[in-house]
């Protein structure tokens, strides 16, 4: 699982993710705008937080909906 963090487009990074742009998601990540979910975030997901997710084999990409 894989946290994309707004204002980053889940759909762009995706296909970044699918189309091998290293510079890109590399950027990305160096920024924290892409990172894999910590405890912390883990234990304030409750059952009723909402996410819109795409899988991009073998990555499920997560992004936190606002309220």
């Amino acid at each position: 699982m894989v946290v994309v963090v707004p204002p980053l487009d889940l759909l762009e990074v995706g296909e970044a993710i699918a189309g091998d742009r290293v510079s890109s998601v590399s950027h990305w990540i160096s920024e924290q705008l892409l990172a894999k979910p910590t405890a912390a975030q883990i234990a304030n997901w409750s059952g009723l937080k909402r996410f819109r997710a795409l899988i991009v084999e073998p990555y499920v990409l997560v992004q936190e909906l606002s309220s």
